[in-house]
Order: structure tokens, then C-alpha cells, then sequence
């Protein structure tokens, strides 16, 4: 994760759920009590958690196991490759990951996350376990215990598809800036904004929507992992899915399905903005709900962001809140939900 964070006033972010006459999405009542799979988690994990620099063996070989992965979840894969010159290494290959259940749908539901790591020419050996393995392991594992309802009510819906996006090139090579950073989102997000939709009927082709218009949401999780992490709504068109994740947490809370008492979405706006793969959606108006702790881990971009220092039971709450949140958005989901800014 590298970051510009972009300080601006609260005061003028109204906090506004989803208006009654737009179809909901989740309220924050929580579903079946899907069950944990810790095993698959930690299998997941460690086979993330390794140095992954942009063209090192080790980023090769997470972004294999990613494709691997999301086959294996019954996921559509593909991978969005391209080369690019940044400071330091010169000419480097990028690939993201984009795996989607139901591709034929109108919308989608774009959860997201990046897989390289931070490159540090003196700690070739960092893992960035909260930046961003623990994400990526959160979204595959998601993926797997809802893959019951994924698998057999989800798939084949026409409304809305299942989207798991691994961006690649997130992290600066040299200093954050807009040019050196993010490089596979902007990537990703150019060529959906280039490419449209399409369908045949009577040998006619008629072109639909760009395909960046056809995501309902990006959701963004970056820097998860360590002891009480944070959460607050950034953007005011998507507080009302930042309310329904508050209300889910405190759904489970009160059921007793979560460990400890500390609250980890809060009921706040943000005082600032943190720059991040959801930058170049931004820009093409995509609404995106920033997952992202503030403030960031005591460990980001140090030697002890590792498996050491990760706290457990503040990850395992937030998986337990997180696959509710998106079972609940798509069990919901009878028409598009247009939380664009117009």
C-alpha cells in the first residue's frame, strides 16, 4: 500500500443511506451463519504471504496460485497483462487477476484487493502481510465458504455478477506519486472503460454499456490484518453500504459470533482520503466502498509487517462480517442499484 493521504473537511459528506426508492442493498440483518474454513484461510495465507515484488519469482508464483485459485472456485479467469516502464526496474510485465461468476450479467459487484508487495532494496525479504496479503487471502477465502449458495442459487443470474479483481502494481517502485503507483488499476480500468458489452439477436450485434459501467460497486479492501483495526465511510454515495457492514458487525456482536468487544466499523465519515487502486475508477465514476484501516498499522511498509504480528481474532471477525456483507448485497439484488454520482 502506498499512500497520499489527502486531508479535506468532513462537514460537507452527508450521510445518507441508500434512498428508499432505490432497490437495497444490504441493511445489515445478518444470513445464514456461514461457517468459518480457518484451514483453507491459513492454506491461503501462506501461500500469499511471500516477498512478491512485480517481476521477482515469488509475484509469479502468487499470481499463479490466484488464477489456480479462482478456477478452482468456479470462477471465470482471466489475466489482464501488459508491460510498462517505472522507475528502478525499467520494463516490467503487470497482470492482474479478474476472476467473475455470472460475466453474462447486467451489473456486477467488484470486490478488490492488490497481490504484489512493496519493493524495498533494503529488506528484500518483506512479505506485507496487512498491505496486502491478508486482503487477498479475505476474498479467496470469502469466495470459498460462500461458494454453497455462489455455486448453485447465484449462478446463471442475469442481474448481477460476482467480480474478484487482484491488482497488480499498486505500490510506488520509487516515491508515490500519481504516475508511480497503481499502475494495474489504471491499466484494468482504462481497458473496461475502452470495451463494451455486447449481444446478438437476429445475427444483429447491438453494443451494450462500457464494461467500467457495469460495475455497481468496487470494493476495496487494503492494510487489514492487525490487532483493532478501524474502518470509516470515506465517500457519501456508498455510506450506506459502510452502515450495513456498522450493522452487521453489530448484528453478530450481539449474537455472540464475534471475538473481543472492540468495534471495528465505525459510524463516522472519514476525515480524510487515502489514495489507492481505486483511484482510476474513481475517475470514471464508479462508486467504491475503501475498506481500509485508519489509521494504518503501527507495522505498514516496516520488516514486522509479518505473520507474526498479524492478530487473529480481528481477522477472523472481519471475514465473518465481510462474506454476510456480500451474501446479503447479492441475496438482495432484484434490480440495479445506481449509487453513481449524476
Amino acid at each position: 500500500m502506498g499512500i497520499g493521504y489527502v486531508l479535506c473537511s468532513a462537514a460537507g459528506l452527508l450521510l445518507l443511506l441508500l434512498p428508499p426508492s432505490r432497490p437495497q442493498a444490504p441493511t445489515g440483518n445478518v444470513g445464514p451463519q456461514w461457517r468459518d474454513d480457518e484451514v483453507h484461510f491459513n492454506r491461503t495465507l501462506d501461500s500469499i504471504l511471500v516477498p512478491r515484488v512485480v517481476g521477482s519469482r515469488g509475484h509469479q508464483q502468487v499470481r499463479e496460485y490466484l488464477v489456480q485459485s479462482l478456477n478452482g472456485l468456479g470462477f471465470q479467469t482471466e489475466v489482464d497483462e501488459f508491460k510498462q516502464r517505472v522507475p528502478v526496474f525499467g520494463e516490467l510485465t503487470f497482470a492482474n487477476v479478474v476472476g467473475t461468476i455470472n460475466p453474462q450479467a447486467q451489473n456486477f459487484l467488484a470486490l478488490s484487493c492488490h497481490y504484489d508487495s512493496k519493493y524495498f532494496p533494503n529488506d528484500p525479504g518483506f512479505v506485507g502481510a496487512t498491505d496486502s496479503a491478508v486482503p487477498c487471502a479475505i476474498l479467496l477465502n470469502t469466495a470459498k465458504t460462500l461458494s454453497g449458495y455462489l455455486q448453485k442459487e447465484f449462478r446463471n443470474r442475469n442481474d448481477v455478477g460476482l467480480m474478484l479483481i487482484f491488482f497488480d502494481g499498486e505500490e510506488a517502485f520509487k516515491d508515490w506519486t500519481e504516475a508511480d503507483s497503481v499502475y494495474g488499476s489504471k491499466h484494468l480500468a482504462s481497458k473496461l472503460a475502452r470495451t463494451r458489452s455486447g449481444s446478438q439477436t437476429a445475427g444483429q450485434v447491438r453494443q451494450g454499456p462500457r464494461n467500467i459501467d457495469r460495475i455497481e460497486v468496487l470494493v476495496l479492501l487494503d492494510l487489514i490484518g492487525a490487532r483493532n483495526p478501524q474502518f470509516s465511510s470515506f465517500y457519501e454515495n456508498t455510506h450506506g453500504l459502510h452502515s450495513a457492514l456498522v450493522q452487521i458487525e453489530k448484528s453478530l456482536r450481539s449474537a455472540g459470533k464475534l471475538e473481543g468487544k472492540n468495534n471495528m466499523f465505525l459510524s463516522r465519515a472519514s476525515g480524510g482520503l487515502v489514495d489507492d487502486d481505486h483511484r482510476p475508477f474513481l475517475d470514471e465514476n464508479v462508486p467504491v466502498l475503501h475498506v481500509v484501516a485508519t489509521p494504518f498499522p503501527e507495522v505498514w511498509h516496516t520488516p514486522r509487517d509479518n505473520a507474526a504480528n498479524l492478530h487473529w481474532p480481528s481477522i477472523r471477525n472481519f471475514n465473518r462480517i465481510f462474506r454476510n456483507f456480500v451474501y446479503e448485497y447479492l441475496i438482495r439484488h432484484t434490480a440495479p442499484v445506481d449509487l453513481r454520482f449524476h
